[in-house]
Order: structure tokens, then C-alpha cells, then sequence
């Protein structure tokens, strides 16, 4: 750990004689670099900041900033799952992959650039007790050709230790993209591969050593199984798109007029690759744990794939046509070719199968005062058929008493077909083969938000009926029934001076505990000092903690990577504290904390899901050095 640290020092100290001052440099950067993710499948472009923050740098990890409250197995590159439930992303085709999904290099969650200057940065984290701690280095790469066509590259590479045995994490990600935004032609491409590999401990095995009379090093205390895990998710996505549209003067000034090309008709195509697989790995044949093994190895070594080739077409009418009547009409059509590789008593077996689908687009994305997108799709052709779904957003933003005001609504209804991992699967500990009837999911929520003062809130309502879950023998069930989740979300910060405290609080229910278990409350307090010393170091002094209500947990199986329920542990009532220092230097960031601060000092049960416990307290520190020129 002192040699991590001598390192960052020096890291810290060199920027100091390459760069400008602080506000000279965020200017540069703000003219030099824009970026933006896209929306949809069609490539919309959805404005983002450029990460040059000076707050809450600590916190950029795939777990903290997944959700306020997460169930993992307390080391970087746990398999993970939000405890809030509306942070949990739909569920895959591939269920193997929900379990992993903050990590994965995917075309929805990448940043694409446009740059006057070729913009580079690297990021490097470190925490955890000596031969047992986490690492991970990031680094991006992005240049522009000339104005119309960029490129650019990331690599992510995570090495976490564990500090209990038999949870060591591995992860390297990948990615090439680029962009052309020509006056009537534009793409965007992107690649990616992830490889992650970890060990399966299968929880500790006495809840003792964590809060009772056994007190033992965390590397010390037994553990289930020595198992092993690795997923790997390959990734392209090309969208291009070709418009037709005419020349339309547009007057500057009084003696002045430009000619601007206006879009009538937008034809687009876009194709992704998905390239998905999992295998779980015993040398010896974990007998005791499991309630069930089917084969007679003296290993085992499941295995399940999913190759998913979509490709659409779509004809748009762009938005920016009519002056008078603002909106944009898209319709489209999407074919998915999927191939499952199922394990059928030791015997790798294959299955094709394809859905095609049809739906339309009623947008309007331009102007303040109001906004919507509304999408309506149904698939009519394969084993999918007569899935739909309809789903709408509205939103306006306007000033109110010299207060700019947001106000989102947004809601869908689905009707979905179970993937067909959920109704068959064969594994050594695992079997199954279910019929399931389709699930229907409604969601209404609205955001009401006051930027300025700090102020969101946000209620969201979702009703399941014939939900497909994993039961407490840890095997899909479906409830046939109706189930509510209801809850609230509040996030106010209040600053006063140089100081500032962050809130977010999260209410939520579940109608059914047994099938749909979730913390009531889940809360993120964060009080800090913000200053700038000597005019160029911005410093970040403060402490956050994190807290939810005790309850039935879901707990994790490692031979199928599913969060399934149970009733024999809750967790929870448990805070975990942290201190830290953020610092902010030209082009260099960098913060050290204390993690689980109250572990020192208090008793608790520190679990973040039953048998695993979170880690014990410890050091961490991280750094990110910009380049742009």
C-alpha cells in the first residue's frame, strides 16, 4: 500500500508543471472536447458533460455509482445486484449476464467524442490491505481525422484480490468506436470484448466470525466452495444512416443570410453482434453445498451461450422539416437471429431461433417548453410472438420564479415472453424445464426537479403480474399473481458557504416480500468541505455513509449466478462510513479514503448480502490524469 501511494504522489506532482491554471484548463476542455451517448437503437444523440468533475471523484467505481445501495460480494468485480429496484436494469436474454451488467463495455452505457485536440486520459484505483487489494486502470484514447470523422479507444483492466478467501476478481475490457457525422451520411460504430473471471466462495460458513465470539482476519475465515466463473460478452454495433433533405436560407441579421440543410427523410440500418457466454468450473465436485448433482465427473464444468444478431431498418421523418408541426415519425422493422448453447447431459447442444418485429416512433426532441417520445412495438413472427410493448416519456422545462423547473413523466406497458434460459437449463447441480406463461410488467413515474436548488424527486409505480423469479431452492418460479412495487426517491443537497450536504433518500414497497423482497429504506448522506486553495488545487474534504433497513436479502448462487430469495438471514440496520479526500489539480484528480470507518469502532453484522460479508475497513485511493493536446 505505501508503494501505491508513492506512486500516486508522484503521479500528482507531475501536472504541475506541464498544465495552465485550473479555470484556464476546464475552459480548454469545454472547447475542446464534446461528448454524448446515444439514446436508442437509432443512434440518437443525448448531450453529455465531459468528465472534468472536481466532486465526489471516490465514488466513481462500477459499484458506488451503480445505485446508493448494491448487493455484491464486498470486492471490485463482484457479480452485483441494486437493492433499489428501479436501478435494476431489465432482465437479458441471456440471464447469465444480469449479474455482471455495471461492468460490461456496451454500446448504451459508452461515451463517444468529437475533439478539436486528440483527448487521452488513464485512471488508476487501489484499496484493500496488503496482498489483498483492488486495482483497476482505465484508459481512453479519441481523435478526430478531421471534423467529420473521430475515433477512439478504451481499455479497462481490474485485478481485486479479495479480502476473503476465494473471491479474487479478474476483468479486462476492450473497445474501439468512432463517429462520422457527415452532412447527409453519419455512423457510429462501436466494438467491444469482455472477459470476467472470478472465484466462488459460496458465502462464509459461520456467521459468527463477522460480529461474535470468533474473531479472525478476514483472509482467515472459512469459507463453502472453491469454485470458479468466467463471462464473456463480445460486442458490435454499426448504425449508419443516409438523409434526404433540402437547402433552406436562414437570415442571421439584417445583411446576412446563411443557407442551412434541413433533413426530410432520414433512412437508417443499424446491426449489433452479441456474443455472450458463461461457465462455472469445480476441480473437485462441490457435494455439500449443493442439494443436487446430477452428473457422475469428478469435475464440473457447465457451460451456456448466446449468439444474438439483430439488424433494422427504419424511415424517419425528420422533426426539423415542418415548422408547424414539430414532431418526428419513424417506423421501423428488426429481425433477431438467436443461437442458444444449452449443456444436455455433458452433450453441447445448439438451437436457432428468430423473432421479427415492427413498431413506430412519434418523437418530438427539440425546444423546452415541451418534449416527448412515445414507441410502440410488436413482434408478430417466431417463438417470440406477440411480445409488445408501448412506452412514452413527456417532459417540459421551464422557469418559474427565476427557478428553472424539469417535469418528466414517463410509463410503458410489456407483454414478455420468459427467456428461455428461465424455462430450460441442465447443469451439474442445476436442472430445469419449465413452460412459463408470458409476463406483463406496467410502469407509470414522474421526476419533479429544481436543478438549481438541488432538489429531485421522483415516484415510480410498476405492477408484475406472472413474474418469473428464483425461488428459495434457488430454481425459476413463476407467481401467478399481481405484484405492486411502489417507491420515492429523494434527492436534495443543501450548501451553505463552502459546505454542502447531499441526501438521497429512497422509500420503496413490495406487495410480496416472499417473491419481491426490498429494503424500505435505503439512504446516502454526504457532508463535505469545497474549497480552492491557492487558487489552483480544488479540495474536497468530507465523510458519506450508507444505510438500509433490515430485510430478507436475496442471496446469490454461484453455480447459476442468480440473486435468488430466501428466509432464514436479514441484513441491514448496518451504516457503512466513509472518509475521504478529493482533490482536483490542472488536469489531474485524485481522492484517498477510508472505507468501513465504523468497523473500528462498531458492532454489526457488515453484510451486504446473506454469508458475504462486505470488506473490513480499509484504505483506498485513486487517481485520473487528462491529456488534450
Amino acid at each position: 500500500m505505501l508503494k501505491n501511494f508513492y506512486i500516486l504522489f508522484l503521479l500528482m506532482l507531475f501536472p504541475v508543471v506541464l498544465s495552465g491554471n485550473d479555470a484556464a484548463v476546464g475552459k480548454k476542455v469545454k472547447a475542446s472536447v464534446k461528448t454524448w451517448r446515444i439514446a436508442d437503437a437509432f443512434a440518437t444523440v443525448d448531450s453529455i458533460p465531459v468528465d472534468t468533475l472536481h466532486l465526489n471523484f471516490q465514488n466513481d467505481n462500477h459499484i458506488d455509482r451503480y445505485s446508493i445501495s448494491n448487493a455484491f460480494r464486498g470486492n471490485l468485480g463482484s457479480p452485483i445486484q441494486p437493492k433499489i429496484y428501479f436501478d435494476r436494469p431489465e432482465q437479458d436474454e441471456f440471464i447469465f449476464a444480469d449479474a455482471y451488467y455495471p461492468y460490461m463495455r456496451r454500446v448504451e452505457s459508452a461515451t463517444f467524442y468529437n475533439t478539436t485536440t486528440p483527448f487521452s486520459s488513464l485512471y488508476y484505483l487501489s484499496g484493500g490491505t496488503n496482498y489483498y487489494e483492488d486495482e483497476q486502470i482505465r484508459f481512453l484514447f479519441s481523435a478526430n481525422a478531421n471534423k467529420k470523422l473521430n475515433i477512439g479507444t478504451t481499455l479497462d483492466y481490474i485485478y481485486a484480490r479479495g479480502e476473503y478467501a476465494n473471491l479474487a476478481a479478474k476483468r479486462f475490457a476492450g473497445s474501439l468506436f468512432g463517429t462520422y457525422d457527415g452532412k447527409k451520411y453519419k455512423a457510429t460504430a462501436f466494438f467491444s470484448a469482455n472477459n470476467h473471471s472470478h472465484y466462488e466462495n459460496g458465502g462464509i460458513q459461520d456467521t459468527s466470525y463477522i460480529n461474535g465470539s470468533i474473531q479472525y482476519p478476514s483472509y482467515n475465515i472459512p469459507v463453502n466452495i472453491n469454485g470458479y466463473a468466467n463471462f464473456k460478452h463480445n460486442q458490435a454495433f454499426y448504425n449508419h444512416q443516409y438523409s434526404i433533405g433540402i437547402e433552406r436560407a436562414i437570415r442571421i441579421n439584417p445583411d446576412s443570410v446563411t443557407i442551412e440543410y434541413v433533413p426530410v427523410t432520414i433512412f437508417a440500418h443499424t446491426v449489433r453482434l452479441d456474443d455472450m457466454r458463461k461457465r462455472y468450473y469445480e476441480q473437485s465436485v462441490e457435494k455439500d453445498f449443493y442439494a443436487n448433482t446430477y452428473l457422475p465427473h469428478t469435475e464440473t464444468n457447465d457451460t451456456a451461450s448466446l449468439l444474438k444478431l439483430s439488424n433494422r431498418v427504419s424511415v424517419s421523418m425528420a422533426e426539423e422539416f415542418n415548422k408547424w408541426l414539430k414532431f418526428g415519425l419513424t417506423a421501423y422493422l428488426e429481425n433477431d437471429y438467436l443461437r442458444y448453447g444449452y449443456l444436455i447431459d455433458s452433450v453441447l447442444t445448439h438451437r436457432n431461433q428468430s423473432n421479427t418485429r415492427v413498431g413506430g416512433v412519434l418523437s418530438k426532441n427539440q425546444g423546452d417548453l415541451l418534449r416527448y417520445n412515445i414507441t410502440g412495438e410488436l413482434t408478430f413472427l417466431g417463438p417470440k410472438a406477440g411480445d409488445m410493448m408501448l412506452d412514452g416519456n413527456l417532459s417540459s422545462y421551464f422557469n418559474l420564479f427565476k427557478q428553472k423547473i424539469n417535469l418528466i413523466a414517463h410509463g410503458y406497458v410489456k407483454r414478455q415472453n420468459p427467456s428461455d434460459f428461465l424455462n430450460f437449463y441442465h447443469s451439474n447441480h442445476f436442472r430445469w424445464q419449465r413452460n412459463f406463461a408470458a409476463m406483463y410488467k406496467t410502469r407509470l413515474g414522474g421526476t419533479f426537479a429544481i436543478p438549481t436548488l438541488g432538489f429531485d424527486f421522483n415516484l415510480s409505480v410498476d405492477n408484475l403480474t406472472d413474474m418469473v423469479y428464483f425461488d428459495k431452492d434457488a430454481l425459476p418460479q413463476q407467481y401467478n399473481g399481481n405484484i405492486q412495487v411502489v417507491a420515492a426517491n429523494l434527492k436534495q443537497d443543501f450548501r451553505v458557504g463552502s459546505f454542502a450536504l447531499e441526501n438521497n433518500v429512497v422509500y420503496q414497497l413490495s406487495s410480496n416480500q416472499a417473491v419481491l423482497p426490498l429494503p424500505e429504506i435505503a439512504l446516502y448522506h454526504n457532508l463535505y468541505y469545497h474549497g480552492l486553495w491557492f487558487k489552483v488545487l480544488s479540495m474536497q474534504i468530507g465523510a458519506d455513509v450508507r444505510y438500509h433497513t433490515a430485510y430478507y436479502a436475496p442471496s446469490y448462487m454461484p453455480a447459476t449466478g442468480q440473486f435468488f430469495v430466501q428466509d432464514k438471514m436479514k441484513i441491514g440496520n448496518y451504516p457503512v462510513m466513509n472518509v475521504y479526500i478529493n482533490a482536483h489539480l490542472k488536469r489531474t484528480r485524485f481522492f484517498i479514503q477510508y472505507y468501513h470507518l465504523n468497523q473500528l469502532f462498531m458492532q454489526g453484522d457488515y453484510y451486504s448480502m446473506p454469508y458475504y460479508p462486505i470488506n473490513p475497513a480499509t484504505l483506498k485511493m485513486g487517481l485520473t490524469w487528462n491529456f488534450y493536446d
